[in-house]
């Protein structure tokens, strides 16, 4: 080996090093500048609420700031692909929900996205429901009249939905009760919950969490809860299983980061989400969103979101939703 050539690979090798040293650095001081998560609904939902109470909770482990991102948009794909195309270095992490991360699969021909290779799936925060709502002063207080209104007045009954939750729960009652319903498709749930109040729509489901104030308020009114067991914030509410016996969904939140994130770096973001549960002050408000957390394991978290994407692959199905 001549001399350029020597000092060339020597140049070349000690540039690998410091690049690998940087990088090893950067893994081991994680982190060690602000974190961005990227919510890809707008804000006032449920995954909104959540990111920023686990955003707060993340800079008091770190003592860095965690900035929320809302990128709505088609369902959660523009801010989920966003994230996917983001440099896979831990400081941006998306929300992830059963909307981006097992329904799109299904409701979408093709995504610019795969839920499972494309990213780095840390952990789960846990499962919400949902429940319907329709304005005070509706022709119907119920499930049962709801469907019986619907039913005699075919095309006159609309529903909202802002994502997979949303439209699922409504397509799944339009499955189990034969009921003629059409939906709405809307961008954010704040301007679906404005046009449930001003009677363009007759029907809407939101996470519990998401609907609570308006509910609370007096704004809109709950007629069934989409899980097996009645929302303990709302006791005398029904189940709309206590009509359709067969009829449950609900919705999952979680952490992810883009492929090729450092695994160290994913660990630790696994460990601090798993952490969170046992903080009081974030269990007292996750309690207070409906939120049942579920502690898992990158191996758990990695065989819980293809089951997911398997049971949205059923629901679909169900209700004959043909992908767009």
């Amino acid at each position: 080996m001549n001399q350029i050539n020597l000092s060339k690979f020597i140049l070349t090798l000690l540039s690998a090093i410091l690049l690998f040293s940087q990088n090893t650095y950067a893994q081991t001081n994680y982190p060690n500048k602000s974190i961005r998560i990227i919510v890809p609904f707008g804000a006032g939902g449920t995954g909104d609420i959540l990111a920023r109470i686990f955003g707060q909770y993340l800079e008091g482990q770190t003592k860095q700031s965690v900035f929320i991102e809302n990128k709505p948009g088609a369902s959660g794909i523009l801010g989920t692909e966003a994230a996917k195309n983001a440099i896979p270095d831990g400081y941006t992490l998306l929300l992830s929900t059963n909307s981006t991360h097992a329904a799109n699969v299904s409701l979408f021909k093709k995504l610019p996205y795969d839920p499972v290779k494309d990213f780095e799936n840390i952990g789960s925060f846990g499962h919400v429901s949902t429940v319907a709502t329709i304005a005070p002063g509706s022709p119907y207080n119920s499930i049962s009249t709801l469907i019986s209104y619907a039913k005699a007045n075919p095309g006159r009954v609309f529903y909202g939905y802002y994502n997979s939750a949303s439209l699922m729960a409504s397509e799944q009652l339009k499955y189990r009760s034969g009921a003629s319903l059409t939906g709405v498709s809307y961008k954010t749930i704040g301007n679906a919950i404005t046009d449930l109040m001003g009677g363009q729509i007759q029907l809407l489901f939101l996470e519990t969490a998401s609907g609570a104030s308006f509910i609370d308020s007096g704004k809109i009114m709950p007629i069934g809860i989409s899980s097996i067991q009645r929302y303990k914030k709302w006791p005398n509410v029904p189940t709309i299983a206590e009509t359709y016996p067969e009829y449950e969904l609900t919705a999952y939140l979680a952490l992810s980061a883009p492929a090729k994130t450092p695994p160290e770096i994913v660990q630790a973001l696994n460990t601090w989400v798993n952490k969170s549960f046992s903080d009081p002050v974030v269990k007292a408000k996750f309690d207070a969103l409906g939120i049942h957390s579920q502690n898992m394991n990158l191996e758990e978290m990695k065989k819980y979101v293809q089951s997911e994407i398997d049971r949205w692959i059923t629901y679909t199905k169900n209700a004959g939703i043909q992908p767009q």
